[in-house]
C-alpha cells in the first residue's frame, strides 16, 4: 500500500474522513467525486494524479452517459448494483433524498409509503414524506454508502452523509419492499440517525 503523498491538512483529513489513506483506495475513485468532496480542491486532485502515475496507477474512469440526474456531491458506494435491482433500488432512493429529487422519489416509492424514526416520529403518505424531505434538504459534500443488504422484500443501508462545512450524520435505514419482486417499490423505512455534535 502506497501512502498519500502531501496534499495539505484539509485534503488528507477529508479523505481520512472517509477511509481513503492510500493511493490505491484513491484509484477507485473518479477526479469529478473527489473534486466534490469538501475539502479536496483541483490542487489536491492534481497531486494525487501525479503519485498516481508514479505508481502505475490512476483514476477511476468517470461513468459515461448515465442516467442518474445530476448532484453536486460525490456518492461513495462500491456496491456492484448491476444484478441486485433492489440494492439499485436503494441506492438510488438514498441519492434522491440527499439530493431532493422528486420525481425519483416518487418513482420508487408506494403512494402510502410509512417513515418511522424510532422514538421521534412517524410519517405516513409519499407525498407527507417527500414535503418533510425537501423542507430539510441540506447541501452535502458526500453521501458515502458503507453497505447495502437486500433479502426477499426487506433490504438495509448504513453510511455517512458529510455536509458542506465537514459535520457527519450517520445512518441505518431499514426498508420493507412491498413485495418479492425485483421492481417492487418501497413501502415502508426505519432510519436510525446520529447527528455529529
Amino acid at each position: 500500500m502506497t501512502m498519500l503523498p502531501s496534499i495539505g491538512k484539509p485534503a488528507t483529513r477529508a479523505l481520512q474522513t472517509i477511509n481513503i489513506t492510500t493511493l490505491e483506495q484513491v484509484a477507485a475513485h473518479d477526479e469529478k467525486t473527489l473534486l466534490k468532496i469538501h475539502g479536496v480542491g483541483p490542487k489536491a486532485v492534481r497531486i494525487l494524479g501525479e503519485a498516481l502515475i508514479e505508481q502505475g496507477l490512476t483514476f477511476k474512469e468517470s461513468p459515461q452517459n448515465s442516467m442518474a440526474p445530476a448532484i453536486d456531491f460525490a456518492v461513495l458506494c462500491d456496491i456492484k448494483c448491476d444484478n441486485a435491482p433492489k440494492k439499485r433500488i436503494i441506492r438510488d432512493y438514498l441519492i434522491a433524498a440527499a439530493s431532493g429529487d422528486r420525481a425519483i422519489l416518487e418513482d420508487l416509492l408506494e403512494e402510502n409509503f410509512i417513515w418511522n424514526v424510532p422514538g421521534e416520529f412517524q410519517i405516513k403518505g409519499r407525498e407527507a414524506f417527500i414535503t418533510e424531505v425537501l423542507a430539510h434538504l441540506q447541501e452535502i459534500s458526500t453521501l458515502e454508502i458503507q453497505t447495502l443488504l437486500t433479502h426477499g422484500k426487506e433490504g438495509s443501508s448504513h453510511g455517512t452523509v458529510t455536509d458542506k462545512q465537514g459535520k457527519h450524520v450517520y445512518y441505518s435505514d431499514i426498508f420493507t419492499f412491498k413485495s418479492n419482486k425485483k421492481d417492487a417499490k418501497i413501502s415502508e423505512l426505519t432510519s436510525f440517525v446520529v447527528i455529529e455534535k
